[in-house]
């Protein structure tokens, strides 16, 4: 019972550092602190899916973007018990909170494009987890494989991060 509690809590963990990137990255696009206070304030409000006002190349590779940053949040959600159903209704729950805060604080518009491509992306990571489940015998060897994974890429995204700030 304490192995799985401490893999819980590992889960638990990284899930949390997963959701403060998530944030920095959509509220605060990447900002430094001292930048914060200089984003751009826009309100923007599109309710119009897939609709842009100057249609570019770079829309497509947004919307690609947008669904992978919400795999590791339905990987997460499923490694910590939820069904596929549950965790897409928190991933949605998720995204829609984050479009209101951007609209709120003025820091990027809010797309109903966004909220579709991040449940897709929770999605796609809780079928992921559902698929594997499938290969591997024991949850709890999948979880931990799922969890070694994870902490790496953690780990390695914080020193990104760290190298960000040192170079700004």
């Amino acid at each position: 019972m304490g192995v799985i509690n401490k893999k819980q809590k590992m889960t638990k963990l990284l899930t949390a550092v997963y959701i403060l990137i998530l944030v920095w990255l959509i509220l605060f696009k990447m900002a430094m602190p001292a930048e914060i206070p200089y984003l751009d304030h826009i309100r923007n409000i599109n309710l119009i899916p897939f609709y842009y006002d100057n249609e570019t190349s770079g829309h497509a590779a947004e919307v690609i973007k947008n669904v992978i940053l919400f795999i590791p949040l339905g990987l997460y959600l499923a490694i910590l018990g939820l069904n596929c159903q549950k965790a897409v209704v928190i991933g949605t729950a998720l995204s829609i909170a984050l479009e209101v805060l951007q609209y709120i604080f003025g820091v990027g518009a809010s797309d109903i494009t966004d909220v579709i491509t991040n449940t897709l992306g929770t999605a796609v990571g809780a079928g992921t987890y559902a698929s594997l489940s499938i290969f591997f015998k024991k949850k709890e060897k999948l979880n931990k494989v799922l969890n070694i994974i994870a902490l790496v890429c953690t780990i390695l995204i914080m020193g990104m991060i760290a190298l960000l700030f040192a170079v700004n």
